[in-house]
């Protein structure tokens, strides 16, 4: 008689074994590019958002903690990476390689759910698209949310067809904790919640009854809130405020929907482009416009009224911006937001092969068309596939009110890499079937796609992008205090694009960290030159010229910027400060009074302005 014991254990070793290859290659995939990025000057000395959950990490871990203020930005990996960054000795090599770990288990959560839905043929070859796809091996090693938030998507979607399966409590309670959690990471996630009732009425409904269904979604809703109510209790105890999650809602909205908004860029003309400057701007200028101090709830508030003021005075073009915005969540190219992912290709040979901006926009503009299609060909089996539906329809929206850019739409990648392979599949059982009355309107409606997905939209000056990702590079080097590459950087940014201010202005920052103070305001006033809205341009360019003995050159300077920039407080600021080494104490006064009107709440320029006013008695 055949050994049964012995046959039992071969399949269940068969079962896992397509589950580990995948592990195994995506893991090892992950670690070379990994590997080869840590010649990146950004790679320990990280910039913009990479940088915030540095900054962030050191203050979480600092005995004071994160602060008595709500939290800004959603707090999951913020934490997360605060406490990676502890237990690794402050590395950042090793937070790195835990998400390596982590992202490498990707591939094999998409093939065992993709098997589920869409059988094996279609499942393994997603998971294998999935080890190589270029985007998930950036973000894996990058320190932002995006990783995780992947992760947490998929594992949502597929609780939730565990629901379908099995509709118990404890089923619903799961699905309800991993809604908040996804909350945390994302809080624009929880827009499922309400579209969840169509997955309610029309899928479980049927399976248990009306009682049992809204029992389900009950379950769900109370599991979500218990996971997020201890954030919006630590917000209000911590700052007085009714902050749900975070508050930077308003502020993001404004720049995704205001009257010159791009569809795409997280900046708007007339308020400073850094993080770090946008973000206290966004308060500056909310508390300047209603002449009282605001809570963060508030601020956000007023940058939703300003939005929806906007909105009101042109809803046709704010329609025709939202038409944009959903052809750049299907455009090929991946829109940058932190770091370029096409400079990175200098830097890793993995994806200088896995991808590439032309002609084609490879591989999403071949991914995106192929997903369409999947979902055209599922339409059949529109039950079974409901909830993918209206996952990647409130996400999009999500998207669509907020802006597009590469790492918002990559929750989204695995369930549209299955629909993709699904359209494949659809194709290929279409020719082999000769079924040409749908195969050839379907190639057709494919090519169609291809050339929407592969047309250059934003129509970017690859030149400037150039010049950014130079100073990007610079910045890291001037954080680790290696000026000559920092200089050798800047250098070849202004080289690229002699109009590039921000190059100049660093330039103009390592020249009088040299001591070259000419040199230095060289560069500053070309700074001013190329970007005459920018404060900083011109404080620095002023504090210069002071140092140079020059106080009636570095007056004028800081006269100029008030007209440039009228109604700004720390442009009033830096002039009364000027006026104050020219021995102008009255003019120095009147300036500081000028700024306190703008931002009553500065305590610095309290502090200098009563000074002001002791030396003038």
């Amino acid at each position: 008689m055949p050994d049964n014991s012995n046959a039992t254990r071969l399949n269940h070793y068969r079962r896992w074994l397509i589950p580990l290859i995948l592990f195994s290659l995506s893991f090892a995939v992950r670690l070379a590019h990994l590997v080869q990025v840590q010649s990146m000057p950004t790679f320990n000395f990280p910039v913009m958002d990479e940088k915030y959950h540095v900054e962030l990490s050191a203050r979480i871990n600092s005995d004071d903690g994160y602060g008595a203020e709500p939290f800004y930005r959603a707090p999951l990996y913020p934490y997360v990476f605060a406490f990676l960054h502890r237990i690794t000795g402050w590395s950042l090599f090793w937070p790195r390689l835990i998400q390596v770990v982590l992202g490498s288990l990707l591939p094999v959560l998409i093939f065992l759910f993709g098997r589920k839905l869409f059988g094996n043929p279609v499942a393994l070859w997603a998971g294998a698209v999935a080890v190589v796809y270029p985007t998930f091996l950036y973000y894996d090693v990058s320190l932002l949310i995006t990783s995780l938030m992947i992760l947490l998507t998929l594992l949502l979607v597929w609780q939730l067809y565990r629901c379908q399966e099995r509709a118990g409590p404890v089923n619903f309670l799961v699905a309800g904790v991993m809604l908040g959690l996804a909350g945390l990471a994302r809080p624009n996630i929880l827009v499922l919640g309400p579209v969840l009732i169509v997955w309610i009425w029309l899928i479980i409904r049927p399976l248990t009854g009306l009682r049992k269904a809204i029992t389900g979604y009950v379950l769900i809703g109370l599991a979500a809130f218990v996971v997020i109510l201890p954030v919006t209790i630590r917000n209000y105890a911590q700052g007085n405020d009714r902050v749900f999650i975070a508050w930077q809602g308003g502020f993001n909205f404004y720049l995704g929907n205001n009257r010159l908004a791009s569809g795409w860029s997280a900046t708007v003309p007339g308020i400073d482009f850094t993080w770090e400057g946008g973000y206290r701007e966004a308060i500056a200028i909310a508390e300047q416009t209603t002449g009282k101090r605001l809570k963060p709830s508030e601020v956000s508030s007023f940058w939703y009224d300003r939005a929806f003021e906007d909105i009101g005075r042109d809803p046709g073009a704010f329609v025709a911006l939202m038409v944009k915005k959903l052809r750049l969540f299907f455009n090929g190219y991946e829109i940058p937001n932190n770091q370029d992912m096409y400079f990175v290709r200098n830097f890793s040979w993995v994806l200088k092969i896995l991808m590439f901006a032309g002609p084609v926009f490879f591989p999403f503009g071949i991914i995106a068309p192929l997903a369409l299609l999947g979902i055209a060909f599922s339409l059949g089996q529109w039950r079974k596939y409901l909830l993918l539906y209206l996952v990647l329809a409130a996400y999009v929206v999500t998207l669509l009110l907020f802006f597009v850019c590469a790492r918002f739409r990559q929750p989204l990648m695995p369930i549209l890499l299955l629909f993709a392979v699904f359209g494949v599949h659809g194709i290929y059982r279409q020719l082999v079937d000769r079924r040409w009355k749908v195969l050839i309107p379907s190639v057709l409606a494919l090519a169609l796609l291809l050339v929407e997905s592969n047309h250059d939209m934003l129509h970017l000056d690859r030149t400037r992008l150039d010049a950014e990702n130079r100073l990007n590079m610079g910045m890291a080097y001037l954080e680790r205090g290696q000026l000559s590459e920092a200089y050798a950087e800047f250098k070849k940014s202004v080289l690229i694009d002699s109009t590039f201010a921000s190059g100049h202005n660093n330039l103009g920052i390592v020249a009088t960290r040299r001591g070259n103070v000419a040199e230095a305001c060289e560069h500053f006033r070309k700074a001013v030159k190329f970007e005459p809205f920018v404060p900083d341009r011109y404080a620095n360019l002023a504090t210069c010229l002071a140092e140079r003995g020059d106080i009636a050159a570095a007056v004028q300077v800081m006269e100029k910027a008030v007209q440039a920039i009228p109604n700004h407080p720390a442009v009033l600021c830096k002039l009364g400060m000027i006026y104050a080494e020219a021995g102008r104490i009255e003019d120095a006064r009147r300036a500081m009074e000028g700024s306190l009107r703008l931002d009553p709440y500065n305590v610095e320029v309290q502090q200098m302005y009563r000074r002001l006013s002791g030396s003038g008695r």
